[in-house]
């Protein structure tokens, strides 16, 4: 989803010549693009090109570091640089690191947003009333995930869920997890489950591109245009 950026940000990224620069905060400790030897993200906002969707991003992480805690929070930067010109920093996403190793200061990390939270079985508390409120249904399944409901966040007042029931696949008559709970309510409302680049739990509706998307753009983002007309796709 597209972010707040500033006039310098704007300029820079339809400058040729302008690059990303990348820092991490792990577990309250930052490290800038001195310390990372390379990483990747893998993400999206589709498993496949459908409706009800609750993808799981990973984080792989290489970097030297005087330490990197068991379970440690890490939080994702980006920003862009033209020469002496640097553009303010921008959230890309918050992780937990699962999977690391170390040999002389060199950590190799895995870590995963939010979601991944979200694949526990879902047994719900026996104060909550049902048929139950999608809304609601939400707010309780982000307040076990630690997380906050994107305030972008649509959900129609007058679908609810039933008391969930045994995943009969699971074989251990364990209930659905809270990431199918979510992935029925995306389909319910025609979208995909994310969590964003600040670590909020957010519901994207299928046909929610902006209508800027349909523009012809240049190599730097650039509207190309023909006697001031922008051209669509």
């Amino acid at each position: 989803m597209a972010q707040q950026t500033s006039a310098l940000w704007e300029a820079l990224w339809h400058t040729r010549g302008t690059t990303r620069e990348y820092k991490f905060d792990v577990a309250g400790t930052i490290y800038g693009p001195e310390a990372e030897v390379s990483h990747s993200v893998d993400s999206g906002l589709y498993e496949q090109f459908d409706i009800g969707n609750a993808a799981t991003a990973k984080l792989t992480l290489s970097l030297f570091a005087e330490n990197v805690p068991r379970a440690a929070v890490i939080k994702r930067y980006i920003r862009l640089r033209n020469g002496d010109r640097a553009s303010e920093w921008l959230p890309k996403g918050v992780f937990f690191a699962g999977r690391r190793g170390e040999e002389d200061g060199y950590w190799t990390i895995e870590a995963f947003d939010a979601m991944r939270k979200a694949e526990r079985p879902w047994e719900p508390d026996q104060s909550l009333n049902f048929p139950l409120p999608m809304s609601e249904a939400v707010a309780e399944f982000a307040r076990i995930m630690e997380v906050e409901v994107d305030p972008r966040t649509r959900l129609n007042p007058a679908y609810s869920i039933g008391y969930p029931a045994s995943d009969p696949e699971s074989g251990t008559g364990e209930y659905y997890t809270i990431r199918q709970e979510l992935q029925w309510i995306a389909a319910a409302h025609c979208g995909n489950w994310i969590i964003t680049d600040d670590g909020r739990l957010l519901l994207v509706p299928l046909l929610s591109a902006p209508p800027e998307t349909n523009h012809l753009v240049t190599e730097y983002g650039g509207a190309i245009t023909l006697g001031g007309v922008k051209l669509l796709v």
